[in-house]
């Protein structure tokens, strides 16, 4: 079993996993046809549709590469992962879906947690999230989204564009709050200061690299990553929005994006680090009886030898009240071995594998024993 995120799960920031928000775009319209040929939807591989599917947005700013949010990428595995350029009504205007040759994620990123729940990761704001996908082969009949100079004027007006949560979903019947159409908005830029007035906290945003909107429409989950657009060019990438305020989506709200100028050198330097790449899952060799030792394998890696590469084992666990089945670490299991003992052997067991280079940190699971 490869451990994967459901749709809901992919929607932190504005849609993440191991960062935090996720958002798509509620109360706006459906774009026009042609609108945003640059745009890149990233979705879960997998047979279901395509709506399901959808994580986050992104752009095509060079013939080989997209920006998205770092918190769309940060500790996942790339392999879980396909990118969709050009696509409209996802139903019947899927795109093409073009290889991935790895990812790089901005160093600056960080998650600001928010005042209301600090713990609570999907309502957390994020500074410098931006993040790179780089292309298996660059992309020629599709425009690019050039990168802007400088940022926007508060007061002034920008477009946004996603394929996110158009409302908060009905739990019985939450398929058509999904964006299936790509949705455009109109926002205002708004400053700092009114930024986190609205998101009760100035220490939620971080003002060299978050440019905030305001308007009638906002971002929801399923946004994150996707362009902010004034004049033909990228000024931000979709970060965070009400969630920071524990406001639910179509709610009235500020929205937070990464700012694509100040963080302009990062989007295009020549040669991104890339994070770690593999062909294959990590694997358990041994028996699972106890006495014996289990040995948790990591695969070989493309882009390079990690830096670092951690491990951690997991036991599940089942909820007696309602069945529900999740696992949780073994304490002291930190290294690629693990000694079964008598009530490690009777529950199910598998091995995360988390490892780092220069260009960001990806995290792969074992199939459960």
């Amino acid at each position: 079993m490869r451990r994967t995120m459901t749709v809901g799960a992919a929607v932190l920031v504005a849609g993440t996993v191991a960062a935090a928000p996720a958002m798509a775009v509620s109360g706006g319209d459906t774009a026009r046809p042609g609108a945003a040929p640059w745009m890149a939807t990233i979705v879960f591989k997998g047979d279901g549709p395509l709506v399901q599917r959808e994580s986050c947005g992104g752009a095509l700013i060079a013939p080989d590469r997209v920006v998205t949010a770092a918190h769309c990428l940060d500790h996942v595995d790339p392999t879980h992962f396909e990118v969709h350029l050009g696509g409209g009504t996802l139903s019947t205007d899927p795109g093409r879906i073009v290889p991935i040759e790895g990812w790089s994620v901005d160093p600056g990123f960080r998650l600001i947690p928010s005042p209301r729940a600090p713990e609570d990761y999907s309502k957390a704001s994020a500074a410098d999230d931006v993040a790179l996908i780089k292309l298996a082969r660059p992309v020629f009949d599709i425009p690019t989204l050039p990168v802007a100079n400088r940022a926007p004027k508060p007061g002034s007006t920008v477009d946004v564009y996603g394929h996110g949560l158009t409302r908060t979903p009905d739990p019985k019947d939450p398929l058509p709050a999904l964006g299936d159409r790509l949705a455009h908005a109109q926002l205002k830029v708004i400053y700092d200061q009114a930024c986190g007035q609205a998101f009760g906290s100035q220490d939620v945003i971080d003002g060299p690299s978050v440019l905030c909107t305001q308007a009638a429409a906002t971002v929801c989950s399923g946004d994150s990553g996707g362009p902010l657009v004034q004049d033909g060019r990228l000024v931000g990438v979709v970060s965070f929005a009400g969630e920071v305020a524990g406001k639910q989506c179509g709610d009235p709200t500020a929205n937070g994006f990464a700012d694509a100028a100040a963080l302009r050198s990062f989007l295009r330097q020549p040669r991104p680090p890339l994070a770690p790449m593999t062909q294959a899952d990590p694997t358990i060799a041994g028996t699972k009886a106890a006495g014996n030792t289990l040995t948790c394998e990591a695969p070989k890696w493309t882009n390079g030898t990690p830096a670092e590469v951690d491990y951690a084992w997991y036991s599940n666990k089942v909820d007696p009240s309602n069945g529900f089945e999740f696992y949780i670490p073994v304490e002291g299991a930190t290294n690629s071995q693990l000694a079964i003992t008598p009530d490690l052997a009777a529950h199910k067991l598998d091995c995360g594998v988390t490892a780092s280079t220069a260009g960001g940190t990806v995290v792969l699971y074992t199939d459960v024993i």
